[in-house]
């Protein structure tokens, strides 16, 4: 099972270069931030960082539901697109998984992230 020492953060920079802005794994509730860049850092807070752990648990538990709505096979992932930056999300079980959040003007894919992290963590 990965674990928060699995590195993800160098063949995701290998991968996206500078549009890598957060690299992290969650276990349940609690939050283990690989890489974030200083820019980053600076806007969010711990509170911040808890209430996305929080979020990305209930993104794992509604997996089976939104697996039996779509015939398209297991979820392998959820990725948000937003105005500033594109948030991926790859569960590794019931509980928990890894985030990773690119800056828009990467030309990496949610499915490139994806498979960054399934190889870094197999």
């Amino acid at each position: 099972m990965p674990t928060p020492d699995t590195d993800i953060v160098a063949p995701l920079h290998d991968a996206v270069g500078d549009a890598l802005r957060v690299a992290g794994f969650h276990d349940g509730t609690e939050w283990h931030v690989e890489y974030m860049r200083e820019d980053v850092r600076e806007a969010y807070g711990d509170a911040s960082i808890d209430d996305i752990a929080d979020d990305l648990v209930l993104d794992v538990l509604s997996s089976p539901r939104q697996e039996s709505l779509y015939d398209l096979g297991s979820l392998q992932a959820t990725s948000r697109l937003f105005e500033d930056g594109l948030v991926v999300h790859v569960p590794t079980d019931e509980r928990s998984g890894y985030l990773v959040s690119l800056d828009t003007g990467s030309d990496a894919t949610g499915r490139d992230v994806v498979d960054v992290v399934r190889d870094a963590t197999e």
